[in-house]
Order: C-alpha cells, then sequence, then structure tokens
C-alpha cells in the first residue's frame, strides 16, 4: 500500500472527511493529490496528518508493527505465558492502525497460537474457521503458521490424525516460503514426535525426535533438548531397546537437573518407572514414581499420572492399603469431568481394591469401556476387557467373559502390530 493510499484509508477508519483532516495542515485539494498517489507530500506535511491521525509515522508504522509481531511470536514459541499476555496487550492497542493484510491477518493468526498457550480451545477454534475463508489468500509464510497452529490445534483436542495432516503441510510450506526461524522448524518436528508417538508410529516418531533434537543442540536450547531426549527414551522403550531408552532417559534426567527444570525430572522419573515396571521390577518402579511425585507438587494433571502408575504397581504387589491410599490421593485431583481418563482408571482399581460387584459390571460396560474405545487406547481396552472377562469368569458368565477376553486379545494384537 502506497504512502497516499494508507492516509486514505487511516482517514476512513476515523471517520474523517478530507475537509476535517486537512484543515490548518494543507489546502483539501492537495491531500486529494496526496491520497490519490499523484504527488509526493514532505515529511513535515506527513508527521502532521499523521499526529491529527493518531498512529506513528505512516512509513514506519507497519515495520514496527512487523517487528512487534515476531517478538509477540518468540515468546508464544518459548511459551512465556507472562510475557505472551504483555505483548499482546501492547499489540491489542496499536493493531487497529495497521493497514496491511498481511500485519491484519498475521495477528489473527498469532492470536491462535496465544489462545492455545492460554488453553482457550473454543477461541482458537473460531480463528481456525474465520481464516481458514479466505486462506488461499496468505502468503506461504502465513499459511505455514496456520497450519501448524491449526495441528497444535487438533493435538490438543487429542485428534492426532488432523494434526498429522496440518504438520505434514507445514513442513512443505516451510520449505517453500524459506522461513529463516531454525527454532520454529526444531518445534514443528517435535510437535511431529508427539502426536506419531500418540498414533504408536514410533519409529517415524524417532526420526522426527532426531531431526528435532540436533536443531534444539545448535541452539542451545537446553529445556527442549531435555524434552526430545524424554520423548527419544518413550520411543525406544516402546520398541524394546531398553539400552536407547535408558540412555535418552540419563540425558533428559542430566540436563534436567543441571537446569532445575522440576516438573521434567518428575517426568523422567516416571518414565524411568515405566522402564522398570515392563521389566517386572516392581519395587524399584514405586521408587521412582515415589522420586517423581516429589518433583509434581504443582502440576495436578502431571502428579495424576504418576498417582495412576503407583495404584497399578501395588496392585501387582496385592498390597491393597497402599493402592487405596493413593486412590484417595488420585480421587482428590480427578473427577468425570476433569481428567476422565484418569477417573475412570482410578474408578476400576478401586473397585479391583475392594472386590468385584454388580456395580462394577455396569459401570464398565455403560461408561469406562465405551470411553476408552471412542477415544482409541489401545492399552486400556486390553487391560480393562481383561478385568471384565476375568469377573464375567468368576461369576460362571462364560459367554460374556469369552467376548471380553477376546477383545482383550485383539487390542494387544493391535498394540503389537504397531
Amino acid at each position: 500500500m502506497t504512502i497516499g493510499s494508507k492516509i486514505r484509508y487511516h482517514r476512513v477508519r476515523k471517520n474523517l472527511t478530507q475537509e476535517e483532516l486537512a484543515k490548518g495542515v494543507l489546502s483539501v485539494s492537495y491531500l486529494s493529490k496526496i491520497e490519490n498517489n499523484q504527488i509526493n507530500a514532505s515529511q513535515e506535511i506527513l508527521d502532521l496528518l499523521c499526529n491529527r491521525l493518531g498512529i506513528e509515522n505512516i512509513e514506519q508504522s507497519n515495520e514496527i508493527m512487523k517487528q512487534a509481531l515476531q517478538n509477540w511470536n518468540k515468546a508464544l514459541l518459548r511459551s512465556d505465558i507472562e510475557e505472551s499476555k504483555r505483548l499482546r496487550k501492547i499489540l491489542q492497542t496499536t493493531i487497529s492502525d495497521a493497514d496491511e493484510f498481511s500485519i491484519l491477518t498475521g495477528y489473527q493468526i498469532l492470536l491462535i497460537r496465544f489462545h492455545l498457550l492460554m488453553n482457550n480451545l473454543d477461541e482458537a477454534s473460531r480463528l481456525i474457521t474465520d481464516i481458514h475463508h479466505y486462506y488461499k489468500d496468505l502468503s506461504d509464510q502465513l499459511k505455514f503458521y496456520y497450519r501448524k497452529f491449526t495441528g497444535n490445534y487438533y493435538y490438543a483436542t487429542k485428534k492426532y490424525d488432523n494434526a498429522i495432516e496440518h504438520f505434514k503441510e507445514a513442513e512443505h510450506l516451510f520449505m517453500i516460503a524459506r522461513i529463516p526461524q531454525q527454532e520454529e522448524k526444531a518445534d514443528l518436528f517435535y510437535r511431529i514426535s508427539l502426536a506419531l508417538v500418540q498414533l504408536r508410529k514410533h519409529t517415524t516418531a524417532i526420526i522426527y525426535s532426531e531431526k528435532s533434537l540436533d536443531l534444539y543442540q545448535s541452539l542451545y536450547h537446553n529445556k527442549r533438548c531435555a524434552e526430545v531426549h524424554l520423548l527419544l527414551g518413550v520411543c525406544y522403550r516402546r520398541t524394546h531397546n531398553i539400552d536407547e531408552a535408558l540412555f535418552h532417559y540419563e540425558w533428559a534426567n542430566e540436563i534436567s537437573k543441571t537446569n532445575r527444570y522440576t516438573l521434567l525430572r518428575g517426568n523422567v522419573e516416571q518414565n524411568l518407572g515405566y522402564l522398570k515396571s515392563t521389566k517386572g521390577l516392581t519395587d524399584e518402579a514405586i521408587v521412582h514414581y515415589l522420586t517423581s511425585l516429589g518433583f509434581k507438587n504443582e502440576h495436578n494433571e502431571s502428579k495424576l499420572s504418576t498417582l495412576v502408575t503407583l495404584v497399578k504397581e501395588y496392585y501387582k504387589l496385592n498390597q491393597f492399603d497402599e493402592m487405596n491410599k493413593w486412590l484417595k490421593e488420585g480421587f482428590l485431583i480427578a473427577t468425570k469431568t476433569q481428567y476422565p481418563a484418569k477417573y475412570y482408571q482410578l474408578k476400576i482399581y478401586e473397585y479391583l481394591a475392594n472386590g468385584f460387584s454388580e456395580e462394577f459390571e455396569q459401570f464398565m460396560v455403560q461408561e469406562a469401556l465405551p470411553y476408552f474405545e471412542k477415544h482409541g487406547n489401545p492399552h486400556h481396552i486390553a487391560q480393562f476387557s481383561k478385568f471384565l472377562g476375568q469377573y464375567y469368569q468368576e461369576i460362571r458368565k462364560y459367554k460374556y467373559a469369552a467376548h471380553y477376553l477376546t477383545k482383550a486379545n485383539a487390542a494387544y494384537e493391535n498394540i503389537l502390530g504397531d
């Protein structure tokens, strides 16, 4: 947009006539020539017009705005909540002065990332829908960010296949648009890895995790390096490569200790517990889980994951008093509406700790198993179908027992196939 067009744009937005803007500054005919790009105004005239319009220097304002958006995006990329809020507040007061499509739409696209960081999923969804209407008009760079943030949204709403679809398109656009920010690329690879792990595509997840780790190491981004090491540990554990899993867990633990990443240390300890548990070392697993809890006092969701694993380990040992102790702790956090997956798991183990009942059958058939089938977790379907099949065996309902044990076997085969 030329300078004259920008003058006209801001005048119309302020509901000013040419006479009102020109009064005491220049003639209406001279202003008309400026707005129609028939004449180049002096800097003095431009400054007076900008002052009356209440905007920064017309030649510099867009560049200032672009830099402000870059600073905001950097804070969002680093998940710096307070800085993101502060910069958004500043932008809210100045974005109305923008007169370039790329700036206005860039702000709207970054708002998606902001609302995802704030966990305002409904608002993020609304923006995604609105921007989709003019997606074809976006530059390749803005298309990249739109696709990436849409992938982030689908990951947050547990629609992992949809997330991968948008992430892969973002990966393609990153190359086309020649985006220079390597941290953005590293973050994209990390997000792809996370979604692939949820889909149990661990071999491909390892490839993207390694790419991400290489980039983060070159950027000296220690926290994200630790997070990627942890993710690689999970991938190698699930593919039964225990030595590689331990290697990455140890790196994640070392970086976390050195940099005092408390929650991350807790997550490393929890994953070491998983590793010990899969090897049948239940007592050692419990030690890691208890250590993990010590790092998670201020993080309810992560703390809840550890409480569930503790309950499971004590069930293996038939230590029902300990089970009930940690079940009570879990139910202080988990409800059916908040953290439903953890609530259903805790509820199932509560029945197991205190004996089967007719309520157990109704709960499993009508609530728990339908929930896990809907959300597609084969491990939970296998484990809990097996529990229900064993219950039916005990009460001699062999037809039902066979049905749920077959369902459990099919889920186990699905896991092995992954």
